[in-house]
């Protein structure tokens, strides 16, 4: 290569580097995915500390009742968080007002989500821990987590990733170290003693997270924004779905196989979710903007949605390739209890991507005003999930479970990007 080339290209190198240092895409894509990565660091610590502790049965049993209460959590509030999101990301002015009304939808819906899910879950798993741990752990996720995510996505409103980064960093590492004194203090930790710890965990947590939003972006201005339940009831509905999807199957895994089949599907598929950080921190970092690209046209907001589809692909294909290289192992690292993790983790290996490819085609639906489209495909998979989990389950087992929740996602995204190009047939 001549003197002249080499020149050229070294120049065109630095000023891609240049435009990617100062693009705020990329800075919050790499906050983001610091973010997931300092959380998959600790969330793992955790898992491997609270699986070894309390054993694949224990462990079923824990992930049972706290997936089942960040779901039915998602009601509390009744969407108000992520009317947050739409309305600050466009006029930061008018965050004190939805945050005001966020806080009081979230206070008025508590115990009417609380008090069917408790019933539910004793239903669930009572003959294997008490109502009154139960009662705890469900009651953290339920309080405490639901305001942690609605910090979350305040800082989100406003673009700043790095304090989402804090807030999550904490409540993940907050579970860790008081999980680590926990087993330390008491030997042969069950979830009755862990339940304790855990409520703990979060107060701390939550404490933390409204001081720094109550600094940074400002005190509520309380009161019901009446013309605005609509909307967020749209977006509960919508993310009951998500939630649904994300983690339905655990508690129809445990009461098809057993809290110790359970927990080793449980570990698996948290072990998918954790390597699914890159994706889902270019996820969030993508997520107002659709709604700024949305303002332009429907073509602007089509273009975009393409434009994000190589760099998700790009991000998900080495993730995939590294869980197959590691699924061997991971019982050396578990334990012997979690022999089966290892089938689930290969049969979910593409997840990563399939999540990133239904994402950008839910957030384009959403801003190309399909929103009806996109939440009838959420509302429908996360019904079908239930189904054919078990069916998996009865019929093949852990792997059974696996592939047919894949198989389910796959349909998803083949169904979103679907309704994308007939949506933009009928508009051209």
């Amino acid at each position: 290569m001549c003197p002249t080339t080499s020149g050229k290209l070294a120049s065109k190198i630095g000023t891609v580097i240049n435009q990617a240092r100062q693009s705020s895409l990329v800075a919050n894509t790499l906050s983001y995915t610091v973010n997931f990565g300092l959380q998959l660091v600790i969330q793992l610590g955790f898992f491997m500390l609270v699986s070894r502790t309390l054993g694949a049965e224990g462990y079923g049993i824990f992930v049972s009742i706290t997936s089942v209460s960040i779901i039915s959590g998602i009601i509390i509030g009744v969407g108000s968080e992520y009317l947050l999101v739409q309305r600050t990301a466009v006029d930061p002015s008018a965050f004190p007002r939805y945050f005001g009304h966020a806080l009081i939808m979230m206070t008025l819906t508590l115990p009417l989500v609380a008090i069917p899910t408790i019933t539910f879950l004793h239903y669930l798993v009572g003959d294997a821990v008490g109502l009154v741990p139960l009662t705890i752990i469900s009651l953290t996720d339920l309080i405490f987590t639901r305001f942690i995510v609605l910090a979350g996505q305040a800082y989100m409103a406003f673009d700043k990733a790095n304090k989402q980064l804090l807030i999550n960093i904490l409540m993940a590492a907050s579970k860790l170290i008081f999980l680590a004194i926990a087993a330390s203090l008491i030997k042969d930790l069950t979830i009755t003693d862990w339940a304790w710890w855990f409520f703990a965990s979060g107060v701390l947590s939550a404490t933390f997270a409204a001081a720094m939003v109550l600094r940074d972006l400002g005190r509520p201005i309380f009161g019901i924004l009446k013309n605005e339940l609509k909307l967020g009831g749209l977006y509960c509905i919508e993310f009951l779905a998500i939630g649904g999807m994300k983690d339905l199957d655990k508690p129809v895994v445990v009461h098809a196989l057993g809290p110790e089949l359970g927990g080793q599907y449980a570990a698996g598929f948290r072990i998918i979710d954790a390597a699914s950080a890159p994706v889902r921190a270019f996820l969030y970092a993508t997520y107002t903007r659709h709604f700024r690209h949305a303002t332009a046209g429907r073509e602007n907001s089509y273009a975009f949605g393409l434009k994000l589809l190589p760099p998700a692909v790009g991000l998900a294909l080495p993730v995939a390739i590294g869980l197959f290289l590691i699924a061997d192992y991971i019982p050396l690292v578990l334990g012997d209890d979690f022999a089966g993790t290892s089938g689930v983790v290969k049969c979910l290996a593409f997840y990563p991507l399939l999540m990133g490819l239904s994402g950008i085609g839910a957030d384009l639906l959403r801003a190309i005003g399909s929103q009806k489209t996109r939440m009838a495909l959420l509302i429908a998979s996360s019904i079908a999930l239930i189904p054919m989990v078990w069916f998996g389950s009865k019929m093949g087992g852990l792997v059974g479970a696996a592939l047919l929740r894949f198989a389910l996602q796959t349909l998803l995204s083949f169904l979103t990007w679907g309704a994308i190009l007939v949506t933009k047939k009928r508009g051209s």
